[in-house]
C-alpha cells in the first residue's frame, strides 16, 4: 500500500493506482523521476567521456553499449548531451550525438516532441557546428510539416503544459523542483502574453539552480521582448528584481518616452538592477556618467544626472 502520493506539481511520477501523469515536454516521452533522468545524463556523458578517449577498456566498451541501447526515453538527455558535447574540442561526441538523435527523431509521430527538439537545437549557439545543427534543424522541421501534411489542416497540437493557464504554470513554478521541469516551465511561460507570466518567469531568474537561472533568463528576456511600453512600464515596478531590470533595459533600447521611468531604476533597492541599468545606459548613449553606487546620496545623484542628460540630449 502506498504511504503518500508523490504531487509533484503533476509532472513527476504520480503512483497511484498504475497511472502516471504526462510528460509536460511531450506526450509519448515517458514520465521520469529525477533519478531516471541522472541515470540517463550518466550514460550520455560516459559515452561523450569514452569518444574522446578519456574512458578506456571495460568500461569504455559499457559506455559504448549503454549509449547505443538509448530509446525514445533519453532523447531529453541527448539534447542536454548535444548542447554540452558542442562546446568540447572534440568533434566526435557532438556528430554522434546529432545521428543518433535524428535517428529517434525522424520516426517520431509527437509533433510536441519535434518541436521542443527543434527549440533546444536551435538555442545551441556553436560556431563550429553550425552546419551540423542546422542541418539538425532543418530535417526536424520537414518532419514536423510532413505530420502536418499526414494529419491534414487540423491546428498544431497542444503540449501538457500549453493546456495550463498562467496562473497554474507560475503554482508550479513555486513548487517544482526538478530542474528539467522547471526549465520546460520557463520555456512555455515566455510564450503567454498575460503579464502575470513575470511572476513564474522572475522566480526562474532567480533560481537557486544555475542551469534554471540561465534558463530562467533567457526565456524573462525572450518574453520582455513582447512587451508594449506601456507594459514594460508596469513591469519595473515588479517585485523580481530580474523583472524590473530586463523590463528597463527593455525601454532604454525602446528608447520610449517612457524610458525616464526605466531611470528611476537607478534607485533600486537591489544593486544589480541598479549596475544592470547603468551598464545599458552608458552602451546606449556612449556617455559614462556616474554610476549610482550603494549610496541613496549616490543613486540620487545619478538619477539627476542622467535625467538632465536625457532631456538636455534625448537618445536617437
Amino acid at each position: 500500500m502506498l504511504h503518500f502520493l508523490l504531487v509533484v506539481v503533476g509532472l513527476h511520477l504520480v503512483l497511484t493506482q498504475g497511472q502516471t501523469t504526462t510528460n509536460p515536454i511531450a506526450p509519448s516521452l515517458p514520465v521520469l523521476s529525477e533519478e531516471e533522468e541522472d541515470r540517463l545524463d550518466g550514460i550520455v556523458n560516459r559515452f561523450m567521456l569514452f569518444d574522446t578517449g578519456n574512458l578506456a577498456g571495460p568500461a569504455g566498451a559499457r559506455a559504448l553499449e549503454d549509449f547505443q541501447k538509448l530509446g525514445n526515453e533519453a532523447i531529453p538527455a541527448l539534447l542536454r548531451g548535444l548542447r554540452k558535447s558542442a562546446d568540447l574540442a572534440h568533434s566526435c561526441p557532438v556528430i554522434v550525438i546529432a545521428k543518433k538523435l535524428r535517428n529517434l527523431l525522424l520516426k517520431s509521430q509527437d509533433h510536441a516532441l519535434l518541436d521542443f527538439a527543434r527549440d533546444e537545437v536551435t538555442a545551441i549557439d556553436s560556431t563550429r557546428y553550425r552546419a551540423l545543427l542546422t542541418d539538425l534543424r532543418v530535417q526536424l522541421a520537414s518532419r514536423m510539416a510532413e505530420l502536418d501534411r499526414m494529419k491534414g489542416p487540423s491546428h498544431k497540437p497542444v503540449s501538457p503544459l500549453g493546456r495550463l493557464s498562467v496562473e497554474d504554470l507560475n503554482k508550479r513554478v513555486r513548487l517544482e523542483r526538478n530542474e528539467k521541469i522547471l526549465s520546460a516551465l520557463g520555456r512555455e511561460l515566455a510564450q503567454r502574453n498575460d503579464l502575470k507570466a513575470a511572476d513564474g518567469l522572475g522566480s526562474l531568474s532567480a533560481s537557486v539552480y544555475p542551469a534554471v537561472q540561465l534558463e530562467g533568463l533567457r526565456a524573462l528576456s525572450s518574453w520582455v521582448s513582447n512587451r508594449t511600453s506601456t507594459q514594460l512600464a508596469a513591469l519595473i515596478l515588479h517585485e523580481s528584481a530580474p523583472v524590473r531590470l530586463q523590463a528597463g533595459i527593455k525601454l532604454i533600447k525602446t528608447q520610449d518616452n517612457q524610458i525616464l521611468q526605466a531611470l528611476g531604476l537607478l534607485k533600486d533597492p537591489v544593486a544589480s538592477v541598479r549596475e544592470g541599468i547603468h551598464g545599458e545606459l552608458m552602451r546606449q548613449t556612449g556617455s559614462d556618467l556616474p554610476a549610482p553606487g550603494n549610496t541613496q546620496a549616490g543613486q540620487e545623484e545619478a538619477f539627476r544626472l542622467w535625467v538632465g542628460w536625457y532631456k538636455d540630449r534625448p537618445m536617437k
